[in-house]
């Protein structure tokens, strides 16, 4: 199932790459508790501007896109196409249960140390930043760069996981942590990352966001 997703937000950056890095990106996750199982959602979309702009159809994102893949997903597994006045996209919905013995399932959910909790980035696995933040010229980097510092990751968690969040970073590579900034939603936590820290990635560990639960 990780393997489609990853095949559509590649190809999804593909076409915001190709019509000069326009901001019109949102990307949301989200991680809930709910009669014994743990609920995941991700939602990677484009705005109908982007393609507007271009005079481009916007359904032409699902062209190179085997509509097959949304229909063999795992049974824990299902996902839509988000098609409304303004945005075109998929979401994907994941129902596992906590103790699961496939290690796929495992994979997608929280793993906690103590008071530490590792809260999986589905946009920071399987080499999916270096499509998103990777560009041979050296003024659409620049461009890249100036757009994206405006746009945001969000990724929310559910209270029922954990009531209480002191801080949360992403764990540095010989460096300092990133600190992230969180902000109380009432039943969940939403924590930001900017999409411009997506290029520090020889600074950053992406594949989890550590969250320090406040005894």
């Amino acid at each position: 199932m990780q393997a489609y997703c990853n095949r559509f937000v590649k190809f999804a950056f593909v076409i915001f790459f190709s019509f000069l890095f326009t901001s019109c990106i949102d990307y949301v996750q989200s991680i809930s508790y709910k009669d014994g199982h743990y609920h995941i959602y991700y939602k990677i979309t484009l705005s109908k501007l982007l393609f507007a702009l271009q005079n481009e159809d916007p359904e032409a994102i699902f062209e190179s896109f085997e509509e097959n893949a949304l229909d063999s997903l795992p049974e824990y597994a299902r996902a839509n196409k988000v098609n409304t006045d303004w945005e075109v996209g998929l979401e994907f919905l994941l129902t596992i249960h906590p103790k699961t013995s496939h290690t796929d399932e495992k994979l997608l959910l929280p793993k906690t140390t103590g008071n530490k909790y590792y809260i999986p980035f589905f946009l920071g696995k399987e080499g999916i930043l270096g499509d998103v933040t990777s560009t041979n010229d050296d003024e659409e980097q620049e461009l890249l760069e100036a757009i994206l510092s405006s746009a945001k990751c969000r990724i929310m968690i559910s209270k029922k996981i954990i009531p209480d969040i002191e801080s949360a970073y992403l764990e540095g590579i010989g460096v300092q942590n990133y600190s992230i900034p969180v902000f109380d939603y009432g039943d969940a936590f939403c924590m930001e990352i900017p999409f411009i820290v997506l290029f520090e990635r020889g600074m950053y560990r992406f594949d989890n966001l550590i969250v320090i639960k406040k005894f």
